[in-house]
């Protein structure tokens, strides 16, 4: 069995390497043709002097230096810019790939704006890595280097003096920067913090509007905000008077006064000609400047590496496992078509299922009930295979679930979960999620069956009806929309999770409706909140703390006066008292 978990993910940048690398080579030789115009000021200098006019070969020598200069920057920059957006199609691609296939329990763990930020702010944030600041660090890192070789290979006196106030600079740049290798990285979580807030209120502003009460729904955001403008506040006193000071000592201003001064003493000692006094002129700012280039470049490049290790701390993200060569799997098997074999599952150290053993036989409807958090939606998610359990098998058809083809398996198995997932397309598309090449014929006759083609008629365009744009639908009648894309798929398995939890009395009796007709024929593994709901399921499952403590008809569950009684009895009360609540309140 293949395990994406164990093998390593690919590099982030690994769609623009190699281009990234003749980027920088050619970027390097073009610093240096840039640097001959310079070299060619000091020998017209010498030139003159010396008495001598034959200085044009040299300028024409410089002017065609700095237009291959020229060039090169051009096709650097032009193949960099290519390079990313080779990337960032090419991580676009692997992140929705990879967020198809890792556990359903990941989404869990995360709110959507963490995953919006990697998947769509980060790889934008890569193109200054990828785009500027190879091209940049290099065109600013090689002028400075060839600069310090030549000026001590003229006189190393005044190269070490040209030195000073960079090494002070730098010195007093580094202690400024110190904190930054913790800081950046709190820095980007404060952020992640931020979009998760900011995508919480957001999406929990009708509730806002609905009870009048903004100021106590966005105090998270507030906060929030609050908390991380304090740290960046914080962060930015500590650096800003260090950061000036390194700015100052590094300007070229500075050096040049440095190297005036120095250059001027020793010329009129006479231990310093005066065409080595020019050159130290002319590329003592080179080395300053170049360094003040690549200090700018360096908040930049410090970001999108930390964006690069976010991104790829995702790829590396363990998915679920792909037998190397999957068993096929046979609707004709002769035994259970859903078998669970002493499952094990936790979230953390938290134990969700313990030692279930169920078998779900063909044709039948098996309800699971129980207390909230007895582990009734996590059973129902393992058997589309959204995770796996930790101990135990999940066998559909005598095949356990990890051995399976993950498309075969879901041409056998259909779901309806407790959030209605209607994506924004149209009604037709959205009910022929499953079967995409179905006419307007299916998917009318499954509208039909699950209550929902009436509704249908009544939206401004029917069918092409866009959701979220003319078709807006109740929570019930988004549960029929899903219902009538698991009778289109036309599986032979069918898991309804809440199915009419977010239903009105009227929506719920349709619902049921619609359950009746598609489960004819079908093994069904149904969770409803109301346990009326499921009273006629052929096999009830009655789960507390994550096991199995009951499990027969309704007749036979409430006779036991167990668990299941105790639901029954109240899930009855609590109808009766919202009946007569209402009939009170007329």
């Amino acid at each position: 069995m293949s395990d994406r978990s164990a093998a390593a993910a690919p590099s982030v940048l690994a769609a623009g390497k190699a281009t990234l690398i003749g980027c920088a080579i050619l970027t390097a030789l073009s610093a240096l043709a840039g640097m001959a115009p310079l070299i060619a000021v000091v020998e017209i200098s010498r030139r003159l002097l010396d008495g001598r006019t034959d200085v044009w070969p040299i300028i024409v020598v410089a002017l065609v230096a700095l237009e291959i200069r020229q060039l090169g920057t051009f096709g650097a920059g032009v193949l960099t810019h290519l390079a990313d957006i080779r990337v960032s199609f090419a991580l676009r691609r692997e992140l929705l790939r990879k967020l198809n296939r890792v556990p359903l329990t990941w989404f869990s763990d995360r709110n959507s704006g963490l995953v919006k930020k990697t998947v769509e702010d980060d790889v934008a944030a890569l193109h200054q890595l990828i785009a500027h600041s190879v091209v940049e660090l290099t065109a600013a890192a090689v002028p400075p280097v060839v600069a310090i070789v030549y000026l001590f290979f003229i006189d190393w006196r005044m190269a070490l003096i040209a030195l000073v106030p960079l090494v002070v600079g730098l010195v007093v740049y580094q202690r400024a920067m110190a904190g930054a290798g913790t800081k950046y990285p709190e820095f980007l979580r404060w952020l992640e913090r931020l979009s998760g807030a900011a995508v919480e209120f957001v999406n929990g502003i009708g509730v806002v509007k609905a009870f009048g009460t903004p100021g106590i729904a966005s105090r998270r955001f507030q906060d929030v905000s609050r908390n991380f403008a304090h740290f960046f506040l914080d962060w930015a006193k500590s650096t800003s008077v260090a950061g000036v000071i390194a700015e100052v000592m590094i300007s070229p201003p500075s050096v040049l006064v440095v190297i005036a001064t120095a250059g001027a003493i020793l010329t009129a000692a006479g231990q310093l000609t005066v065409v080595s006094f020019v050159a130290f002129l002319v590329f003592g700012t080179v080395i300053t400047a170049g360094l003040m280039t690549v200090m700018m470049a360096v908040h930049p490049l410090v970001t999108a590496l930390q964006v690069a290790r976010s991104i790829q701390e995702l790829l590396d993200t363990p998915e679920l496992p792909i037998a190397d060569e999957p068993r096929p799997l046979d609707p004709g098997f002769d035994g259970p078509v859903v078998r669970l074999r002493e499952v094990r599952y936790t979230y953390g150290d938290t134990v969700a299922l313990d030692g279930i053993d169920l078998e779900l036989r063909r044709g039948t409807i098996t309800a699971l009930v129980g207390p909230s958090g007895s582990g009734k939606s996590t059973l129902a998610k393992l058997l589309p295979r959204f995770d796996d359990p930790d101990a135990g098998s999940v066998e559909l058809y005598g095949v356990d679930l990890r051995e399976a083809d993950p498309a075969e398996l879901y041409r056998h198995v259909a779901f309806v979960l407790q959030d209605s997932a209607l994506l924004r397309m149209s009604i037709r598309d959205n009910i022929r999620l499953g079967r995409p090449d179905a006419d307007d014929t299916a998917v009318i006759a499954a509208a039909r069956k699950a209550q929902i083609y009436e509704r249908i008629t009544q939206l401004p365009r029917g069918l092409d009806s866009e959701i979220a744009v003319d078709a807006e639908l109740s929570g019930g009648e988004q549960q029929r929309i899903c219902i009538a894309r698991a009778i289109l798929a036309d599986r032979s398995v069918l898991v309804l999770d809440e199915a009419t939890a977010s239903a009105d009395p009227e929506n719920e009796a349709r619902i049921q409706d619609a359950l009746s007709e598609v489960a004819a024929g079908r093994t069904v593994l149904v969770i409803a909140h109301r346990i009326s709901t499921i009273r006629d399921a052929d096999n009830i499952v009655v789960l507390d703390g994550g096991r199995i403590v009951e499990q027969g008809t309704h007749d036979e569950l409430v006779a036991t006066a167990g668990v299941y009684a105790r639901l029954w009895e109240h899930d009855h009360r609590a109808q009766s008292a919202v009946a007569a609540e209402m009939r009170v309140a007329r």
